[in-house]
């Protein structure tokens, strides 16, 4: 699947009734996982809307890329200290990016600049974008192992 399409089935998500962070997620894992995850979009369910829907935390797409990143690539014992560096490495090249891109990664400062929005729209395609974004962070990964 190409990142078009990716962004196109995260927007999709949303638009069909799920959240940002619950759309990105379940697009992410869906291409990138093996196979189906019956989890996906539970574990996101709580970080819509800035995390628990307060409009304060960290926005809800984001908070989704970082639940998708979670799933694939979370170590499984403590103490697996490579794979939390390189869990922490994707977490912060996607921080970046969202930032680079939107200007601030709290939920209520992103919604400011996104603007005034009629039916969720951009926060539909924020969540695309974001999607798009984490494919490319995961695509140079699987290409440089």
């Amino acid at each position: 699947m190409n990142r078009e399409e990716i962004v196109q089935k995260a927007f999709e998500y949303f638009n069909g009734g799920f959240h940002c962070a619950e759309a990105v997620s379940k697009a992410i894992v869906e291409v990138y996982g093996k196979g189906p995850n019956s989890e996906i979009p539970q574990v996101a369910s709580a970080f819509g809307g800035g995390a628990v829907k307060t409009f304060d935390g960290t926005c809800g797409a984001l908070t989704g890329g970082l639940v998708a990143i979670g799933c694939l690539y979370g170590r499984m014992k403590p103490g697996d200290e490579e794979t939390k560096k390189e869990v922490f490495q994707l977490a912060q090249d996607l921080g970046k990016r969202f930032v680079a891109e939107f200007g601030a990664s709290n939920c209520n400062s992103v919604l400011e600049l996104l603007g005034p929005q009629e039916n969720m729209n951009k926060c539909k395609q924020l969540s695309g974008t974001v999607a798009g974004m984490l494919s490319d962070i995961l695509e140079k990964k699987t290409k440089a192992s």
